[in-house]
């Protein structure tokens, strides 16, 4: 959190704005896709379960999946061990849940390097055919894996809903980028989703706070975006996502306190 903490108060001293200068349209439109990352959160766990063989239903998925967001507020690995756990619970066994989890978080970052490369493309970069090489690999690899598990069906749902977490996310950054005045087009935004992805796999920070930003202001050059602004998008950017599912928990647990049920 200290790292967080001064990182992002640097930040603003780099870009010379202060926080009641941050744009408020763009601010709200960010807020706004809170419910859409949390559906498409659900619909990850949804899949997971139709390739595991159990019904689970969409929106038990959604309230499970939002649980398994917030767990990653921890330094460890809170996430997977939510959606193992879900899915064990629904009737799968450990062991092809296990697998699943970290196939599909494999999967996850494969794609994110797939399309951090193929933005780095446009700009020359040389790091940008080495990970597309990796993200094209590692996506194969994955769903191959998931053909053989899960069949073709839910392999390639699976690889679909991926690709869709990327444009979701390029969209989020993209606004974020907007909150603090700089326009970032929708490409451009991919490197920082691979950082935001690669931070949060690192389990070794609450939510790879901190990480995930530095990453991003590592990487701002490739795309020719001011470090402080890409450490300060993420920032907001994770922020929100946390809160909205913060606050999606504390209506669950109180929905379901009210009707005697477990969330």
């Amino acid at each position: 959190m200290l790292l967080f903490v001064v990182g992002g108060w640097y930040s603003f001293r780099q870009l010379d704005i202060a926080p009641d200068e941050l744009q408020p349209i763009p601010l709200a439109l960010l807020v706004a896709t809170g419910p859409i990352t949390l559906l498409y959160s659900g619909i990850g766990l949804y899949l997971m379960s139709r390739s595991v063989g159990t019904a689970m239903p969409l929106p038990r998925s959604v309230t499970l999946s939002t649980y398994a967001n917030l767990a990653e507020a921890l330094p460890v690995p809170g996430g997977a061990i939510v959606r193992t756990g879900a899915l064990v619970a629904s009737g799968a066994g450990l062991k092809s849940s296990s697998i699943l989890v970290v196939l599909s978080a494999v999967l996850w970052i494969a794609i994110a390097c797939l399309g951090c490369g193929l933005a780095l493309v446009a700009h020359g970069h040389p790091a940008a055919f080495p990970l597309s090489g990796i993200g094209f690999c590692g996506s194969g690899l994955a769903t191959g894996w998931l053909v053989a598990r899960a069949g073709w069906k839910n392999a390639l749902l699976t690889l679909g809903h991926r690709i869709a977490g990327m444009i979701i996310i390029s969209a989020r950054l993209h606004l974020a980028f907007l909150v603090m005045g700089q326009a970032l087009p929708l490409a451009d935004a991919l490197p920082f989703a691979l950082a935001n992805v690669a931070g949060s796999a690192a389990s070794i920070a609450p939510s790879g706070l901190g990480i995930s930003e530095l990453l991003a202001a590592g990487v701002a050059s490739t795309v020719a975006v001011a470090p402080a602004a890409a450490f300060l998008a993420v920032g907001v950017d994770r922020l929100i996502a946390l809160a909205s599912s913060g606050l999606y928990v504390l209506v669950a647990m109180a929905v379901s306190g009210r009707n005697g049920t477990k969330p």
